[in-house]
């Protein structure tokens, strides 16, 4: 009987930090401004079929204005609930040249992964897998959803934005100020 009250405190514990974690990741997270510019580093995710995908030739080959890359993962609750927030973001883009890359940290099967993003909203988003998180290790992520933005500038691929954690992508706010943000680095 001891053991059980004992599991059940844990349990209430670790349920209530859990919300507290949420909120203040909620709070801090819909704060919306560029970084540091940096060069995109060139780095290997995989598509839905397995095959290696470089992103610079991706950038290359479909000539979008910019690429939002979105890291996320089937066991990160703000990742999940963020899905449909970037699918809105991803139809308001689409006639601005700007495709969102949702980048799966998981290491399962591609297609279960693929099937678990569209159940969750994500329908619009193009699929990449991180197996390994070599991409996300080249890029620094700190946790996760971390999404990256990237444009053509000079000849080069460059990251003008950053966001650690999860936002409202959809608002017209935030696609306002990403169009602003797109349209001022572009060449």
């Amino acid at each position: 009987m001891f053991n059980n009250k004992l599991l059940i405190k844990k349990i209430i514990t670790i349920f209530i930090g859990t919300i507290i974690l949420n909120y203040i990741n909620f709070s801090f997270a819909q704060d919306l401004t560029s970084s540091e510019e940096k060069i995109l580093p060139n780095m290997v995710l995989f598509d839905e079929n397995q095959k290696q995908i470089n992103l610079i030739s991706y950038f290359q080959k479909y000539n979008h204005k910019a690429i939002i890359l979105n890291f996320w993962a089937t066991w990160c609750l703000p990742c999940i609930d963020e899905l449909p927030s970037l699918n809105k973001l991803a139809k308001k883009l689409n006639q601005y040249q700007v495709k969102i890359i949702a980048v799966s940290m998981d290491r399962g099967n591609e297609q279960n992964l693929i099937k678990f993003l569209k159940e969750k909203g994500g329908d619009n988003l193009l699929f990449l897998q991180d197996k390994k998180w070599s991409a996300g290790k080249l890029l620094n992520i700190k946790g996760l959803p971390e999404t990256f933005v990237l444009i053509k500038k000079n000849n080069d691929y460059k990251v003008i934005y950053r966001h650690l954690g999860p936002l409202e992508w959809h608002s017209e706010e935030i696609k306002n100020k990403m169009i602003k943000l797109i349209e001022k680095n572009k060449t």
